[in-house]
C-alpha cells in the first residue's frame, strides 16, 4: 500500500514554508512521511513544486521519494495527488491502492494511519475514509481500480468530487482523535497542534 503526500504548495497563509516547519527533531515533512510508513504505507511518494529541492533533502532515502508537480503554481491539491499516481504508475510497483495523504499533518500518530490500514487490507476493493464525529477526515485509502477515475478529474475538481461520485463504495472507519481533521493553514493551528500532538505518539 502506497501514500501520496500533497507538499506541493506556498504556505502563504501560513507566512513560512509549513514542509519545513520544526517538529520534534526534525521537519513537519519528516514526520508526516515517517507516520505513514509506521502505518504501513510503503513506497510514499511526497508531491513537492514551491522548494521542492528542500524538501527532497530531508527525506530519508529509501524511506520516501520526492516527486515534483510540475504545475504547483496553480496550486491545485488535486493535481498532486494526480502526479503522484502517474508517477506511481510508471514506477510500475504493485500496490492494492494509495493512502491521499495531506503534507500538513504531522500530528497523525502512526496507530491512527494503521487503523486506516488494516481497515483497508480487510476490505482491499472499498475506498476507506477516516471519520471523527461522523466528519471526513485524512488520510484516504483509495484502490487501485479508482485511480483511472482519479486521473480523470478536471482542473478545478478536488477529492471531494470523486468521493461524492462513489459514496456507496465508501466505508468509513471511526477514529478516537480529531487529529484526522486538522491541519495547519495559520500560526496559530500550528501552535495548537504542537501543544497537543508534537511530543506524543
Amino acid at each position: 500500500m502506497a501514500a501520496v503526500v500533497a507538499a506541493a504548495g506556498f504556505s502563504s497563509r501560513m507566512g513560512r514554508f509549513k514542509p519545513l516547519l520544526p517538529w520534534r527533531r526534525g521537519t513537519v515533512i519528516e514526520a508526516v512521511a515517517a507516520g505513514l510508513a509506521g502505518g504501513g504505507a510503503s513506497p510514499v511518494y511526497i508531491v513537492t513544486g514551491h522548494r521542492g529541492a528542500e524538501i527532497a533533502e530531508r527525506l530519508t532515502p529509501g524511506a520516501a521519494v520526492a516527486v515534483s508537480n510540475p504545475d504547483y503554481r496553480k496550486n491545485e491539491m488535486l493535481r498532486s495527488y494526480q502526479v503522484g499516481i502517474e508517477a506511481l504508475r510508471r514506477d510500475g510497483r504493485p500496490v492494492q491502492g494509495t493512502l491521499l495523504a495531506l503534507g500538513d499533518q504531522p500530528h497523525i500518530p502512526a496507530a491512527v494511519i494503521r487503523q486506516i490500514t488494516d481497515r483497508a487490507r480487510a476490505r482491499p476493493e472499498a475506498v476507506v475514509v477516516p471519520s471523527y464525529m461522523r466528519r471526513r477526515g485524512h488520510p484516504v485509502y483509495l484502490p487501485q481500480r479508482f485511480f483511472p477515475k482519479l486521473l480523470s478529474l478536471e482542473s478545478g475538481q478536488s477529492l471531494r468530487n470523486l468521493l461524492q461520485a462513489i459514496g456507496e463504495e465508501i466505508v468509513y472507519e471511526v477514529v478516537e482523535s480529531d487529529c484526522v481533521r486538522r491541519d495547519m493553514d495559520l500560526p496559530a493551528e500550528y501552535e495548537s497542534l504542537r501543544a497537543q500532538f508534537e511530543w506524543t505518539e
